[in-house]
Formats: structure tokens, sequence, C-alpha cells
């Protein structure tokens, strides 16, 4: 009885946490560059400067069709940083949500046509709630409109955008890179695949995500779960428990031992003393 008056405790407050609506009428877009504020983009500026386009797609979050009122991505980018985003001096952009997701894209990602910031939700007076625990995707949520411009092939979809970062990953997470790997070998393949899929909700030594917890710091996830419930959990995490982690059942079982080369690579370097860091 006890369990279960305490889960409910916890259901609320998760609920209280990801489901409240926005209502401020003029949301803001935290602008930065390598984690220094460079401007706050309102809604009513971008309203003022940029065209709006009213967008239909079958959206693979409500898993049907929905209609939106949006900006063009690289609309935004333009306004937000001028040709500074993509002269080639940064690499990437991450997306930060209100809950602490981190969505990392490669910019050359974000140069194709297809990327939109939705900052209304035509098929609901607010926003129509998201996911399981009832989260609403304002003020503002990413979508994307074509072919294969899926997060699991590194395009960003977050929502509840509170922040775009325009960063060098090298210079911004040093220590979830590889230095001594080679570039063909499996630990670096595994670093790239944790790059575009794990961390924008977990860390590695302290640098990424904060919504899973990190996989190396202070122990190695390694050194608590074996190597193959490791994979079998990332390929298909849906079958041992409700999570937001999503599934990942096209990964190989080649590109998986790659990820466990990377974790161990993290593990066997001791490349974190949570003593010496906090």
């Amino acid at each position: 009885m006890v369990n279960k008056y305490i889960f409910s405790i916890f259901f609320l407050i998760l609920l209280v946490l990801t489901s409240f609506t926005y209502a401020d009428e003029n949301p803001e877009l935290q602008i930065l560059v390598s984690d220094k504020q460079e401007k706050i983009l309102s809604l009513s500026i971008m309203k003022e400067e940029l065209k709006q386009y009213k967008i239909t797609l079958n959206d693979p979050y409500y898993k049907k069709e929905k209609q939106y009122k949006a900006f063009k991505l690289k609309d935004v980018l333009n306004l937000a940083y001028s040709s500074k985003w993509h002269l080639g001096d940064f690499t990437d952009l991450t997306f930060r949500a209100y809950d602490g997701y981190e969505s990392i894209a490669v910019i050359s990602k974000l140069e194709n046509e297809g990327g939109y910031i939705v900052f209304r939700d035509l098929d609901y007076q607010d926003w129509e709630p998201i996911s399981f625990t009832g989260a609403y995707p304002g003020p503002f949520y990413i979508i994307w409109t074509g072919k294969g411009q899926t997060a699991k092939n590194g395009y960003p979809w977050p929502w509840q955008l509170e922040s775009i970062n325009l960063v060098t990953f090298n210079d911004q997470f040093p220590e979830t890179v590889p230095k001594s790997a080679d570039k063909n070998s499996g630990v670096y393949k595994g670093y790239e695949l944790f790059k575009g899929r794990c961390l924008r909700c977990h860390s590695i030594n302290g640098q990424g995500g904060k919504i899973g917890p990190d996989l190396n710091a202070p122990k190695n996830i390694l050194e608590y779960r074996n190597a193959d419930f490791v994979k079998s959990y990332i390929k298909d995490p849906s079958q041992f428990r409700f999570t937001h982690m999503p599934d990942h059942k096209d990964l190989s079982d080649k590109q998986l031992t790659s990820l466990i080369d990377y974790f161990l690579y993290n593990k066997e370097k001791n490349r974190w003393s949570f003593d010496e860091k906090n």
C-alpha cells in the first residue's frame, strides 16, 4: 500500500513537471554561442521578421496527421546567427529543452531543407499532450518533413525548446571524444553512434544530456550490467520498462558492439575520477 502511495506521488510530480502549459503569449528562445548568450528571440520578433508556414505531416510522436504553424528552421538560424552558423568555424548546434533534453546535430544536416520550428498546434486550443507523460511540446517544437529526416538519422526533433547553442563539438564535449582511438576502429564508430543517438539524453564523463544517467561516472555501465544485457536494452528498451528512451531496432549487432567498445574505452582509460571532478 505504501509503495503504491509513493508511486502515485512520484507520478503526480512527474506530471506537473512535464505537463505544464505555456501561458506566456510571447515566449522566448535563447540564442547561444559556446554557452554564452548572444541574444534572445521572442515569438513576436520572429513573427515580424520571418515568413510563417502551415505544415501538415504525419507526426511520429503523435502517430497521426498533425497541422502546425511554423517558421523554417534555417530562417530562424539565419535570424539568430546571420551567416556565422554555417561558415565552417563551428561544427554542431545543440537544442536544449526545458526538461534537460539536449539534441545535438551537425551543421551539414541543418543546412538541408525540411526543418521547421513549430510555434502553434492548429489542431488544439493550446498544445495537444505528447508522450506517455502528457507533456506539452510548446512553446517551440522542431519537426522535419523530408523523407528519412528522423531523429535516428541525426535530425533533431526536440519539443519544449528553450535554447539553441552554436558549438564546436570537440571543445564543447571534450571528455566524450576518444582522442587516442583510430577513426576506423570500433571505438570511434561507437563514439559516432553515441554522439548521434545517445548524447541527447545521456552523458559520458559528466558531459552531454541530463535526462538519462551518465554511462561512465561514477561507474561505467559495464561494471554493473553485462555487455549482452546492455546491447539488448539499447536495441529494445520498451520491452524492459516504460521509458522516454526510444527503441533502436535498426541497429545491427556490429553497431551495438561498437557502442560496447566505446564504453569499454572509457572504462579502461579510467577517464573519470568522481572525487577529482566534484
